[in-house]
């Protein structure tokens, strides 16, 4: 059948070992690297999968000339600390680390348990983070940031790397500024690139009076929010709206107080989100998007295959996403991080083909063809 597409997406559960929820186990992995960061992110991935198990995937691309066929195991679980109990380094320079770790299945530990989340912002490099949030306070009649202040303040205490407000309100007047608070994400990602943030909340907030009881006034607000990578503009949570209402004998104030209750569940809800989203990645993959300058057809087609053929270590797959003005872009799916990718895309390369690394920004490498 002439230029028939299809793609079969198999899951075949086999399970490693069976458990039950809210489990703790204490589980050895050991994970090798081309440096000893990416060694101990695939140590990681194999305590958790030899301590909760892991499923097999099995995804089949058929086209009229191919078949490709991926399996790999995905691992269930998360992290909560881990201590390194042996480390050398082989002739070829690969790293050897076998690791200690503590693994749970429940999202809700690693919420809890500090030092379980301090282990997982490590492991995504710690991202900087800030805030534009568009507040209507229909009470005072004026503008205002009680639901910016309570999240800023709930992501500090929880160990992110908050962006100052003050610099932030550095760009107050400006086209972008405007924009990136009425919701565009790409004038947001220009703020936060130039004060190198990888990671923006972008929310609205409304608060308002419910009117008054007896000697009690009632506050009402709600906040959502939509939280996006600059880098690669993938979106990691979105929360629709969050609530809160609560009395005092000042109009005033009970907004305030709704406000900063609202702000909180937003908040609780965007980090949970971000754990299961960044516990995935640790045990699993991580989508890196590489750009390749200088490219024409020939090396647009001979890259993608360099990086499909997983010549560097840690590649699960690679998708060929555009050439546009000698500009190619690649998904690629990487058990690491983009540091480790960087690494390896400078040590091999594909035949006939130079490749110089020229930057790295959050999970975006910048590469460009060499004559």
């Amino acid at each position: 059948m002439k230029n028939l597409y299809k793609s079969i997406t198999i899951v075949l559960i086999l399970l490693k070992a069976s458990f039950v929820s809210a489990q703790v186990l204490t589980a050895t992995g050991i994970g090798y690297g081309l440096t000893k960061d990416a060694a101990i992110e695939q140590a990681k991935r194999d305590a958790v999968e030899q301590g909760l198990g892991a499923y097999m995937t099995s995804n089949t691309t058929v086209t009229s000339t191919s078949i490709e066929d991926n399996i790999y195991s995905k691992a269930q679980g998360f992290v909560k600390t881990f201590k390194v109990t042996k480390e050398s380094k082989g002739p070829d320079g690969n790293f050897e680390i076998t690791i200690e770790a503590q693994v749970t299945d429940m999202i809700d530990q690693v919420m809890a348990d500090e030092a379980a989340f301090q282990t997982l912002l490590n492991s995504m490099n710690r991202p900087k983070i800030i805030f534009l949030v568009k507040e209507q306070n229909l009470i005072d009649n004026m503008e205002t940031n009680f639901a910016e202040t309570q999240l800023l303040s709930m992501f500090y205490n929880k160990g992110f790397d908050v962006v100052d407000r003050q610099l932030v309100q550095g760009f107050k007047g400006q086209g972008d500024y405007t924009a990136a608070l009425d919701g565009d994400v790409s004038a947001a990602a220009k703020i936060a690139s130039q004060l190198g943030a990888e990671v923006i909340v972008i929310g609205t907030a409304k608060i308002s009076s419910g009117g008054k009881f007896y000697n009690m006034f009632s506050g009402q607000a709600v906040a959502n929010g939509k939280i996006v990578r600059t880098d690669t503009g993938e979106i990691l949570a979105v929360v629709p709206g969050a609530r809160g209402k609560k009395p005092h004998i000042s109009e005033s104030t009970a907004g305030t107080l709704a406000a900063n209750q609202a702000a909180e569940e937003l908040g609780n809800s965007i980090i949970s989100q971000l754990i299961t989203k960044w516990s995935t990645q640790q045990s699993n993959f991580t989508k890196i998007f590489v750009v390749l300058k200088g490219a024409d057809f020939m090396s647009y087609t001979t890259f993608e295959s360099f990086l499909k053929a997983q010549t560097v270590s840690g590649i699960r797959n690679a998708y060929a996403k555009s050439l546009n003005d000698g500009i190619a872009e690649y998904e690629v799916e990487f058990e690491g991080k983009s540091q480790a990718l960087a690494m390896g895309l400078s040590r091999t390369t594909p035949d006939g083909l130079n490749i110089k690394v020229t930057g790295l920004s959050g999970n975006r490498i910048t590469a460009e063809v060499v004559q």
